[in-house]
């Protein structure tokens, strides 16, 4: 259930903008008469006067998206779980109601900044406990960016069965176009629950992620049964394929993001080059490209012309297999692109020809329109990447992942901000790998270097988008030969890749007082402890109705304890 209401913030009080006064076909790049794309979304935001409110259960439902069957966990029923949908500058309230058979669950925006309101990020141990099942937890948030982004549980690997969809907040473009076909969800898909899957990576020779048994587009694919090998009920050979129609002549705004848990696409439309107008939340100069790079998290929004012959054409999401150390299955994960959306015929278009590699988009092509510098950098912070077995008392080895040697492990039912709410001068705990930001202006740099594992990692930050100064591969040293930072209008968004044997370095503005995750976006190395916590500007961090939080922390509590919930 979904409705709109007008906040009841006095008039007088509040000089509400215009909105969507002159964002047409024409002229996307304007909003209003005081909002365009070049408008500094960081401090200057509509006041529209609306909150848009939604209704979300989230539950144990048996689907075959691929045509295999399985336990999904969706939100209001469906896979992925509805669009939440606002103009930017509405406020948001979303009514999660956790009717989940076991365990406890949570929901993250992600992307959003959150400024001032950062109980609702829904990172679990960080700003919220989990939602235990029976109870229900109210997200309130400001839409002070625009563009695309999604929504997922940020509660251990659960995302992977599910609690994903995507979120459409409407402003600006930097191109025009026509039609709005709404989100391209890409993602991996696996056949066994996520906490099954994740004893067997932790307990693993290697501790690598598990293989996915296929990809899905908007929750469609289909899955070939005979690839089992023998009679499996569950293997019902129903899948089908996404599919979305394009009108002749006219420009098609399509918003992809990669909702994965291990695999990093390629996504391409055969016979169609794409005009990237946007990446995360940042709108950028357009560029035009066959294929785009997209790791796990990140978003790219794209106009597409319907200029080509009118027929039937595919589109693919191709994982980048050198991204993997041991995955080399080929996957055939498609939607189809109908000019007449009476054919039912498979395209018969081709490919275009794409070198893999792991890689993201080049920056080179990633200009923010808005343009912001970064000051003179001092880098603050160095992050030591491993992956190696730990001592558990046990006949295997459990592997984890950890940073500067400290591996992430929360308390779930204390979670980061009521700490510093009850107590502004708390030492926050080695296990939930603060990383302190005590400037009340100016920047923080971050190196982060990984030096024992080929694999690359997309890094993502709570809270803020940061600004990408350099990267490469070998051992930065920032003081003999230091490469060469970029300070200078730099790519700026939420994921960026780290990779494999390399570092990334990155800085953001102190400008957001909370307690921000920073992870790895491979589900699975989260899972086993690839995270820091930034405590930024501790003794400023406001929560807003603690009472709330720390109901729905009363609330599991009492469920942990009577029903030793696992956190998978």
């Amino acid at each position: 259930m979904t409705s709109i209401s007008v906040s009841a913030i006095p008039l007088s009080e509040l000089t509400l903008s215009e909105r969507q006064t002159c964002n047409i076909t024409d002229s996307r790049d304007c909003w209003s008469s005081e909002f365009n794309i070049k408008t500094n979304y960081y401090e200057k935001t509509p006041e529209t006067g609306r909150t848009v409110e939604y209704h979300w259960r989230i539950t144990n439902q048996t689907m075959a998206l691929d045509g295999y069957e399985r336990v999904v966990l969706a939100v209001n029923g469906q896979y992925p779980g509805p669009k939440l949908e606002a103009n930017w500058g509405d406020w948001i309230m979303v009514h999660v109601t956790n009717e989940l058979k076991s365990n406890g669950t949570g929901i993250h925006w992600h992307g959003v900044r959150m400024l001032h309101t950062p109980e609702a990020d829904g990172a679990i141990g960080v700003t919220q406990c989990p939602i235990a099942p029976g109870d229900t937890y109210t997200y309130r948030w400001h839409a002070t960016q625009y563009g695309t982004s999604w929504y997922h549980s940020h509660f251990s690997l659960q995302y992977s069965d599910g609690v994903v969809g995507p979120i459409v907040i409407h402003g600006p473009t930097s191109a025009n176009w026509d039609i709005d076909l709404g989100p391209i969800l890409l993602t991996d898909w696996f056949h066994k629950p996520a906490s099954e899957l994740a004893n067997e990576v932790i307990q693993a020779s290697t501790g690598l992620p598990p293989t996915a048994d296929n990809g899905l587009i908007n929750g469609k694919n289909k899955y070939d049964c005979a690839l089992l090998g023998s009679i499996d009920p569950k293997c019902k050979n129903s899948g089908t394929r996404f599919e979305t129609k394009f009108e002749a002549k006219k420009k098609h705004l399509l918003r992809i993001m990669n909702t994965g848990t291990d695999i990093m696409f390629k996504f391409s439309i055969d016979g169609h080059k794409m005009k990237v107008v946007s990446m995360d939340w940042v709108p950028i100069k357009p560029y035009e490209t066959d294929v785009i790079f997209v790791a796990i998290g990140q978003r790219y929004d794209v106009i597409v012309e319907a200029d080509a012959v009118p027929g039937d054409y595919w589109m693919r999401a191709v994982p980048q297999l050198s991204c993997f150390t041991t995955n080399t299955q080929q996957y055939n994960i498609r939607g189809i692109v109908r000019y007449d959306s009476t054919s039912t015929a498979d395209p018969k278009s081709s490919s275009w020809s794409i070198t893999d590699q792991c890689q993201e988009e080049d920056p080179k092509n990633l200009v923010p329109i808005f343009e912001d510098n970064v000051g003179s950098a001092e880098l603050d912070k160095d992050f030591q990447l491993s992956l190696s077995p730990a001592s558990t008392g046990g006949v295997l080895p459990v592997f984890q992942w950890t940073v500067n040697n400290n591996h992430y492990n929360p308390n779930t039912s204390a979670p980061t901000i009521m700490l510093i709410n009850s107590n502004p001068k708390v030492e926050v705990p080695d296990s939930y790998s603060p990383a302190e930001v005590t400037s009340t202006d100016g920047w923080t740099y971050f190196v982060i270097q990984t030096n024992n594992q080929q694999v690359a990692h997309p890094f993502h930050l709570h809270g803020h988008d940061f600004y990408i100064l350099g990267k490469g591969i070998g051992i930065y040293k920032s003081l003999l030969a230091p490469p060469v930072l970029d300070l200078t209008n730099p790519v700026r968004r939420d994921v960026a890749l780290l990779p494999a044997l390399g570092y990334l370095v990155i800085a953001f503005k102190n400008d957001n007082p909370g307690a921000w995750l920073m992870h790895c976006h491979i589900a699975w190395h989260l899972h086993m402890g690839l995270a820091i916590q930034v405590i930024e500007r501790k003794g400023e961090v406001k929560v807003n109705r603690p009472e709330e939080i720390q109901a729905v922390c009363n609330a599991w509590k009492a469920y942990d304890k009577s029903n030793g919930a696992d956190g998978a």
